[in-house]
């Protein structure tokens, strides 16, 4: 397909499959979920050379572009899946889906090289519109984490829709919180303006409060994976670019299986 049809058609034919809602809720017997790839199209070929077939659902954890040369190509590979089965392969948004960051970490000149000054226009689109988080089997999956004013998962379902930046202080949050073992509360993050660190009480409270089970998430640099709180939070990392193993997480039905690759 990607022989035939060129990446921005296929971002745009992308963009027009993500028009359900922001968060997803799914039951399933055996689902992967790939952390940040950052351009790292060899990683994202062997998730699907090994489990496209058997799975049902992969998740992708966001920043798929940026801190490469490939981002494209990577990007590419990832909508061609998902647009031979929107059920089976979710999309969720990174940080490094957006202009705050594109400029400053390699995407947009990589864009402008490939396809021109136009060209990053129609990926800015699809960012945009594509959503923050998925429910499966009672784990809340979204790239960064838990954000202050969000008392129940399905406020989610409720952020605005398109939001380039993104703009809403939750919505941010969602895509650059991390969780933090020894504190409490939210407290502001390294990161920046309106990201925080969230900590323990905040994680069981929202769990519990929600009726689920744990929280996977990406944007961390580990080496391939990271438990934190008991297990409740699990960081999943799969990008080579910061010296690291590339980690895949493997759930079925409740056995969680860390696989480097």
């Amino acid at each position: 397909m990607m022989e035939t049809v060129s990446i921005p058609e296929l971002i745009s034919k992308a963009k027009e499959k993500l028009t359900g809602p922001l968060l997803q809720s799914r039951d399933v017997d055996r689902a992967i979920f790939v952390g940040d790839t950052h351009t790292a199209i060899d990683v994202t070929q062997t998730v699907f050379d090994r489990y496209y077939e058997e799975a049902d659902l992969i998740v992708f954890l966001g920043d798929y572009v940026d801190r490469g040369k490939t981002g494209v190509e990577n990007l590419g590979l990832i909508a061609t899946r998902f647009l031979e089965d929107p059920h089976r392969v979710v999309m969720l948004r990174g940080n490094h889906e957006s202009p705050l960051t594109n400029p400053h970490y390699g995407f947009l000149d990589e864009v402008n090289e490939k396809l021109g000054s136009s060209g990053y226009e129609g990926f800015k689109q699809f960012f945009e519109s594509m959503p923050y988080a998925i429910v499966v089997n009672d784990h809340l999956c979204l790239h960064g984490g838990l954000a202050m004013g969000l008392d129940h998962v399905s406020q989610i379902a409720e952020l605005p829709r398109p939001d380039q930046n993104p703009d809403d202080p939750v919505a941010f949050q969602l895509l650059w919180n991390d969780p933090r073992e020894m504190i409490e509360g939210f407290v502001p993050s390294v990161r920046g303006d309106g990201a925080y660190y969230f900590g323990e009480d905040v994680t069981i409270k929202f769990l519990e409060e929600n009726s689920l089970k744990g929280i996977i998430r990406g944007h961390e640099v580990v080496d391939g994976f990271r438990e934190d709180m008991d297990g409740r939070v699990i960081t999943v990392f799969s990008s080579r670019y910061h010296g690291s193993s590339a980690g895949i997480l493997v759930m079925d039905n409740d056995m969680m299986e860390q696989v480097r690759i």
